[in-house]
């Protein structure tokens, strides 16, 4: 099976480039030695923090470059997201519920990098970085709605890696 992302390669720089957006392609291994490493450095807690709205940020600009490049209305640009991430090898996200007047869903992963690269790991949950790809991919679906604007939560209810599920499953809303 070939990837299933257009890769274009500019013959100058060298840079790759999918739906026209930079892109660099590095060894699963060489991203979660890096992500333990700031994890241990900063403590889980603080580490989460600053990912979640790193990461939020960087769907939202997905999105809408997206929306600008592919002219797709605001859900299929959402569904999209989560298709292209599984298609770019973090695991195959799937989007198990989507209540946009309900500003609510349930997203499953199976085969997340990082629980993979866990292994089998009881009481942790290790895939907490997808959590703002998440917020931030709602909370561009949110921005035009007709949703009462408030704090976006998702939570990484149970990981692959606890021994207990075959997948990691996200629940997100809009808070009240």
């Amino acid at each position: 099976m070939q990837p299933q992302v257009p890769i274009d390669v500019d013959e100058t720089s060298g840079i790759w480039r999918t739906d026209e957006l930079p892109m660099v392609y590095l060894p699963r291994h060489f991203l979660v030695n890096n992500h333990l490493a700031v994890e241990e450095a900063l403590g889980r807690e603080t580490y989460r923090a600053i990912l979640r709205q790193a990461t939020a940020k960087s769907a939202i600009e997905w999105c809408e470059a997206q929306v600008r490049g592919k002219g797709l209305d605001r859900e299929a640009t959402f569904r999209h997201y989560f298709q292209r991430l599984s298609q770019r090898g973090w695991g195959q996200f799937s989007i198990d519920m989507l209540d946009v007047a309900g500003s609510r869903g349930s997203i499953s992963l199976r085969n997340s990098i990082f629980a993979l690269e866990a292994g089998h790991r009881p009481g942790q949950r290790v895939c907490y970085m997808f959590e703002g790809f998440v917020t931030g991919a709602l909370s561009f679906l949110l921005r035009h709605s007709a949703a009462k604007w408030g704090k976006i939560e998702a939570e990484e209810i149970h990981c692959a890696c606890e021994g207990q599920h075959d997948h990691c499953r996200f629940d997100f809303s809009l808070a009240p």
